[in-house]
């Protein structure tokens, strides 16, 4: 994921490898330019494939499970 107007890194909160793409898909949290964090998912060195703005480190985190949770099942049902 590249950078965007957030500033750096608060903490990466998963990191899957795409056994078929031999990509590295992950999901890190941002600081924000105003209160709350960044909750970004994607391929490392692309654009996030989604982003969202999160009151609190605490329910980013929650979030990022549901992501996961989603990836996973996905995974599951090819």
């Amino acid at each position: 994921m590249t950078k965007s107007k957030t500033s750096g890194s608060v903490g990466i909160c998963w990191q899957v490898f795409e056994a078929s793409s031999t990509r590295l898909l992950a999901c890190a949290m941002f600081d924000a330019s105003g209160p709350g964090v960044e909750l970004r998912v994607g391929y490392l060195g692309d654009s996030p494939l989604r982003s969202q703005m999160m009151p609190d480190i605490d329910s980013a985190r929650v979030l990022a499970q549901e992501w996961l949770d989603n990836v996973r099942a996905a995974a599951e049902s090819n």
